[in-house]
């Protein structure tokens, strides 16, 4: 059973991360709109950024995501605590990303906070 709480505590984290003082400088100038998908209970969820300054997390399904990630409530967790890397993820189709190589890049930078 998903504990949606525990999800939405790290979503929150995850829009958190953005912020954070060792990379908020390489987001300064972004304006996107990043869309999750729990695949397992079929929810999605976005995280927008304006100038950097992420806005509150908004369950939404956008046509048009700026990124777009497509995983399990479970990866997702286990990605956030660190359990699993992303770049595994992806490797075993744990995770789906629809991003710029540029942009790829540069979301990895949150994975170190």
């Amino acid at each position: 059973m998903v504990n949606m709480d525990e999800v939405m505590d790290t979503l929150e984290k995850q829009k958190d991360k953005y912020t954070h003082e060792s990379v908020a400088k390489h987001f300064k100038d972004w304006n996107k709109k990043l869309q999750y998908h729990f695949t397992d209970i079929d929810e999605y969820y976005v995280i927008e950024l304006v100038n950097g300054q992420p806005q509150p997390v908004l369950k939404e399904k956008l046509d048009n995501p700026d990124i777009s990630y497509a995983m399990s409530t479970d990866t997702f967790l286990k990605l956030n605590k660190g359990e699993i890397s992303g770049f595994k993820a992806y490797q075993r189709k744990l995770l789906k990303i629809k991003a710029t190589m540029q942009e790829t890049m540069k979301l990895q930078k949150l994975d170190k906070i």
